[in-house]
């Protein structure tokens, strides 16, 4: 599959949304989408329906994410208002984009061809291990969905050049299937360990019985266009302004 494979299908209006292009100032220029920051609700209320307009959907679904392995199934338009603690949606309704925040962390889009089922999760290390992935999966399944009809596309998120973890997280790494049927999954170097977020994800995937796979392949942290936690974290001096990272928006939508 090639990059950006939904691009081809009429029916589904999808983007990785940049941090560029809004309304907010420093330090969340531009496009922020994320209430879980210090910008103006005005702000950040001009963009979503920024990006509302530009992919050119009805309605946007935002969930509040919490890095758990708990999906949602969107059935109803009168859920849209709901307040779920959930990483993961799945839906067959029209019109409603389902959107993602992030800001390293790894947006992945689900679409099921034969049967108009979409599905979006939020996968960071701690979902990603403990199970978003295969969850979204199994709830597309429940409704209808079959595991040779699902293609993935993993969008913008931190690389492994740039993501070193701990030794508690590479312990935690080294014990799961999908590193030990994969061991490029960690690279050590000068003692230092980094983490392949987007391979694990490839690998849970294929384990999962999800063979169509794309990946955008742009790194959040090198790549300033995007919001980085890490970047953030680690340039900015002051305890206030390393918390002040936006989160940009990956949306996908049938139409």
């Amino acid at each position: 599959m090639t990059k950006y494979q939904f691009s081809k299908i009429k029916n589904v209006h999808y983007n990785f949304f940049s941090a560029e292009r809004g309304f907010s100032s420093f330090p969340y220029n531009s496009l922020n989408c994320s209430f879980n920051t210090q910008d103006s609700y005005e702000n950040i209320i001009e963009n979503r329906n920024l990006v509302k307009d530009m992919i050119c959907l009805n309605d946007l679904f935002f969930i509040n994410q919490i890095h758990s392995n708990k999906v949602f199934f969107l059935e109803d338009k009168k859920q849209l208002s709901s307040k779920l603690n959930v990483d993961g949606v799945v839906t067959n309704l029209k019109n409603i984009g389902l959107s993602i925040l992030t800001a390293d962390c790894a947006p992945i889009f689900f679409l099921d061809l034969n049967n108009d089922i979409i599905a979006a999760c939020h996968a960071g290390w701690r979902g990603a291990l403990n199970g978003i992935i295969e969850n979204t999966i199994n709830k597309m399944i429940e409704i209808g969905s079959l595991r040779k009809n699902i293609l993935a596309i993993i969008g913008p998120t931190i690389q492994q050049h740039s993501y070193e973890i701990g030794n508690d997280l590479v312990i935690k790494i080294e014990c799961t299937t999908e590193y030990k049927s994969k061991n490029k999954i960690l690279v050590e170097k000068s003692k230092k360990y980094f983490f392949n977020l987007p391979l694990f994800i490839k690998h849970k995937l294929n384990l999962n019985e999800i063979n169509n796979i794309s990946d955008v392949e742009i790194d959040t942290y090198l790549n300033k266009n995007f919001f980085s936690y890490r970047r953030t974290t680690q340039n900015r001096k002051s305890d206030i302004m390393k918390k002040a990272t936006g989160r940009q928006v990956s949306v996908i939508g049938l139409k």
